[in-house]
């Protein structure tokens, strides 16, 4: 978990900062790098004048410029004004005006607004005046300059002012701890793991971990060759906060006590993401409450620390409605952001793949069937280069276009003298190579028909054009878009048949891939999602544009009618007991998605549902069948809940020491 308390809010620098109030422009003293030439030279020539008398902030109108003292920022909600220069640069004179004594002195809202763009300060303190806007204590500004009155106003509203906070009137202030709920990692986290495995992180991206907490993840990536970088308000905050290909806000948000905040904080982290933003926090059902105290939309801890456990759909919509945009769910409670729409494409494309053999790299030819020519000793001397490309090729299973080369290797054929096409040539000079390469290019051209499918259907994205390799896959696979299009449009409506979901059941129980729960229903294990034939992908994937993903369910059903999907989560997918936590049901026919939380429920018979490949799967099959032959478990899989079953096996080791003292004494008895 990470701890922030600030964070960014522009990503790019005005031309001049600070805030204009009719023709005055009112400027923080850190913002003052930031404003034009002309504004500066008026505050130091004033500053220089006024004997460099303390101030926080500047007002430069026309010749006349102000040098303002008010409380500190960070410690008052709105700063009260304490004492004030007013220089004229045309004739020197200087007035100064001393507020401390007086009782009703003027004070300052929306003080976010003087700061630099990037004050780490700013979030904060614009959640606090999306707060007062929430409750309309601005609706009458010329009535609210002064202390009193604008007190009068916050006591009218139901609210109060406490130092830098600004509460509800039956909220007990806490001062939570942010800081503490940062962890010591010794692997990536699980948001970076995903960044990196789904390839939205590369060697070639930059990476800002906003709110780095103790460093390890920026750390391992540094260590491992990617670009990276961090900043903590705590443990880094002389961290960068420049802009970054990709921007990691891990573990943050549900740290954050305040939602105003939270938005703030969101908004700030995206404006840095040149191509995506991951957010990561602590999702709901996979945490217990107790000991936790709750506050707010939240809980505090004995450490004083806060936590905001999220739904799935709740986190979703809290990230679409700050952002405008539409997130990608890749596990619970991990959403990515894309900025860079081309880049989001190919990555769920991507996602569609499945998971083939597909070869390791070029072999060079066997140089005892032929003669030495030249091929094979340019082959052996690029062996290297050739290796990279036919990895290339493998992964997207169709010979690359020139620019497609992987970075560098275009330079290292030319260092070499070889051409693109002579080096694509030798790759595939190999009948095997050719053999692979179609097997591949079969599997990734129903993987593009299902991500065309998925996007044809309704709540999906919908994308003005496609990416540009996406578009070279569709020419090679499909000859032409419209083509693609049109066979996606006839795989998506084809899921809608039953007897196309029923055929398709029987081929993946066939290839034992999973198993009927009863004569309706088709399980299977998730992970083994991409192995299932295509049109029982494209139905899943339809339930999962309705629900937000299908990441984080651990078992899906299909009903043979193709109508309705469930996604199961449990607390240990890998128990030969799993229990669930979680089940989202959607009716696809009604577009309707109902979830609930089955208390006790026990997924039984797991090894019906798994790979025939999958490991230790003959332990659980021998698990399974001492449940139903204990009589604990029917036939069909129907079991006691939880609690429940505790309760029987209880009396069953009752029974069985019962029994066992009794054979004891017996034989006491005749001996």
């Amino acid at each position: 978990m990470r701890s922030l308390r600030f964070a960014k809010s522009s990503s790019t620098l005005p031309d001049q900062a600070g805030k204009r109030v009719g023709r005055a422009l009112y400027l923080h003293a850190s913002a003052l790098g930031l404003a034009d030439s002309a504004v500066r030279e008026r505050i130091e020539r004033a500053a220089l004048i006024a004997d460099r008398q303390p101030w926080n902030v500047a007002k430069v109108e026309g010749t006349a410029v102000s040098l303002l003292l008010y409380e500190p920022f960070d410690a008052a909600a709105f700063p009260a004004l304490l004492a004030a220069s007013r220089v004229n640069l045309a004739d020197g004179r200087v007035v100064r005006t001393d507020y401390r004594t007086r009782d009703n002195p003027p004070i300052l809202h929306r003080k976010e607004t003087l700061l630099r763009p990037d004050d780490p300060h700013r979030p904060a303190f614009a959640a606090l005046t999306r707060l007062a806007e929430e409750y309309n204590l601005f609706t009458e500004p010329r009535r609210i300059g002064t202390r009193r009155a604008w007190m009068e106003r916050v006591e009218a509203a139901g609210l109060v002012v406490k130092g830098a906070k600004l509460l509800r009137r039956d909220v007990t202030p806490v001062d939570v701890v942010r800081h503490r709920t940062a962890i010591t990692r010794r692997d990536l986290s699980q948001p970076v793991q995903v960044l990196v495995s789904h390839r939205i992180v590369t060697p070639d991206s930059c990476v800002l971990d906003y709110g780095c907490g103790q460093g390890d993840d920026v750390a391992a990536l540094i260590a491992n060759g990617f670009r990276a970088y961090g900043w903590d308000p705590h443990y880094a905050p002389d961290g960068s906060r420049h802009p970054a290909d990709v921007v990691n806000l891990g573990f943050v948000l549900n740290v954050i006590e305040d939602r105003h905040e939270r938005t703030e904080t969101l908004t700030a982290a995206y404006a840095l993401a040149q191509r995506a933003l991951c957010v990561a926090v602590m999702p709901l059902g996979k945490y217990t409450f107790d000991g936790l105290r709750p506050y707010g939309d939240g809980y505090v801890t004995a450490r004083g620390t806060f936590q905001k456990y999220f739904a799935q759909q709740e986190l979703r919509d809290f990230i679409a409605g700050a952002l405008g945009e539409a997130p990608v769910a890749f596990a619970p409670g991990i959403f990515v952001v894309f900025r860079d729409k081309e880049l989001e494409q190919e990555i769920l494309l991507k996602r569609q793949a499945r998971d083939i053999a597909r070869p390791l790299g070029w072999r060079a030819p066997d140089r005892l069937r032929r003669q030495v020519t030249a091929r094979p000793e340019l082959a052996e001397r690029i062996q290297a280069e050739l290796e990279a490309l036919w990895a290339a090729m493998a992964e997207r299973g169709r010979i690359l276009d020139p620019d497609e080369f992987p970075d560098g290797l275009r330079d290292r054929l030319r260092a070499a003298n070889v051409s693109p096409a002579r080096a694509t040539e030798l790759c595939l000079s190999a009948p095997s190579a050719r053999d692979n390469l179609a097997a591949v290019a079969a599997a990734r051209r129903e993987d593009l028909l299902i991500h065309l499918a998925l996007t044809l259907f309704p709540g999906a994205p919908r994308y003005t054009t496609l990416a540009r390799s996406i578009q070279r896959d569709v020419r090679a696979f499909c000859g032409s878009h419209a083509a693609a299009l049109q066979e996606a449009n006839a795989l998506l409506f084809s899921v809608g048949k039953p007897d196309t979901v029923r055929g398709a059941v029987a081929d993946a129980v066939g290839a034992c891939l999973g198993g009927m729960r009863d004569a309706a229903t088709f399980r299977f294990f998730a992970p083994a999602l991409n192995r299932l034939p295509g049109a029982l992908r494209v139905l899943v994937g339809c339930a999962g544009v309705l629900r937000g993903g299908a990441e984080g369910a651990d078992f899906i059903d299909i009903k043979m009618d193709g109508r309705r999907v469930s996604f199961i989560a449990c607390t240990d997918a890998a128990a030969r007991l799993p229990v669930y936590t979680e089940r989202a049901r959607i009716d696809l026919a009604r577009l309707r998605v109902t979830v609930d939380h089955p208390e006790g429920k026990i997924l039984y018979l797991k090894a019906r549902f798994l790979p025939s490949d999958f490991p230790g799967i003959e332990v659980q099959c021998e698990f399974d069948q001492k449940l139903v032959a204990a009589g604990l478990v029917d036939a069909e899989g129907r079991g006691p809940r939880y609690a429940e079953l505790q309760e029987k096996l209880r009396v069953i080791r009752a029974n069985s020491r019962d029994l066992h003292r009794d054979q004891n004494c017996d034989r006491n008895r005749f001996s």
